[in-house]
């Protein structure tokens, strides 16, 4: 997933102060941290769809009496 540098949007977010801390002492660029951390999300989140997909088409497999499920 990449992201375009010429369309960005400003949205404002209200976040704990000690993850806010967090982040400065590890970055001077709070906006790449927090678009790479949405991104990071978001793959994750996929990948959460994706699993629970393949776990009930396998459970619908393992129920098929006839064998013809793929």
């Amino acid at each position: 997933m990449s992201t375009s540098p010429l369309r960005k949007q400003q949205f404002s977010v209200s976040l704990n102060a000690d993850l806010v801390d967090q982040v400065d002492q590890l970055t001077s660029d709070r906006d790449q941290a927090i678009e790479e951390g949405l991104q990071l999300w978001c793959a994750q989140q996929a990948e959460k769809e994706l699993q629970k997909y393949a776990q009930a088409r396998k459970q619908r497999h393992d129920r098929d009496e006839t064998g013809w499920l793929v």
